[in-house]
């Protein structure tokens, strides 16, 4: 189990083809079918590891997932897989928009680097990816730029991590 992170924008049509899938088939279908087109494009942003930390960070060391901006930044949103192998959360146009003012406001590297001393609090208890602080930051620069495209082509967002 890798925990790679990676977030895909789709247009309505993709978003179509994927919810039409049964959930345990959706996974898949997005390995096989939106990975390699969108992977390495502006509709891409792979967040290798990172994804856990900043996530805490978000939560001032606790997990939060909700439809909530901040919360909803990585995890969070509607689920369309949850699973104790895989989770993809969706986030909706109008919800990017919301992240996109918020990331516009808020810079995340920052709230992360304020945040983690009550992650790293807990370092015993979690892995080193979540627990170093220069990692997390360094993939916190994509992510703006990433939902600002997304925003800009009127897409939404999934957000993808095998467990």
């Amino acid at each position: 189990m890798s925990r790679l992170g990676v977030f895909y924008a789709l247009t309505e049509a993709e978003l179509y083809q994927l919810r039409r899938l049964p959930e345990a088939e959706r996974y898949d279908y997005m390995l096989e079918e939106i990975e390699p087109r969108l992977l390495g494009t502006p509709r891409g942003c792979e967040l290798d590891k990172a994804w856990y930390g900043i996530q805490l960070c978000l939560g001032a060391g606790r997990w939060h997932e909700t439809k909530r901006t901040p919360f909803n930044i990585i995890c969070g949103g509607e689920y369309l897989v949850n699973t104790d192998a895989e989770l993809m959360s969706l986030k909706k146009s109008e919800d990017v928009k919301k992240i996109v003012s918020y990331l516009k406001r808020h810079d995340l590297a920052e709230l992360v680097t304020q945040n983690f001393p009550e992650v790293a609090k807990k370092a015993d208890e979690l892995p080193a990816s979540a627990t170093d602080l220069e990692y997390l930051t360094a993939y916190c620069q994509d992510i703006l730029p990433f939902y600002e495209n997304a925003l800009y082509e009127n897409l939404q967002v999934i957000f993808t991590v095998d467990l």
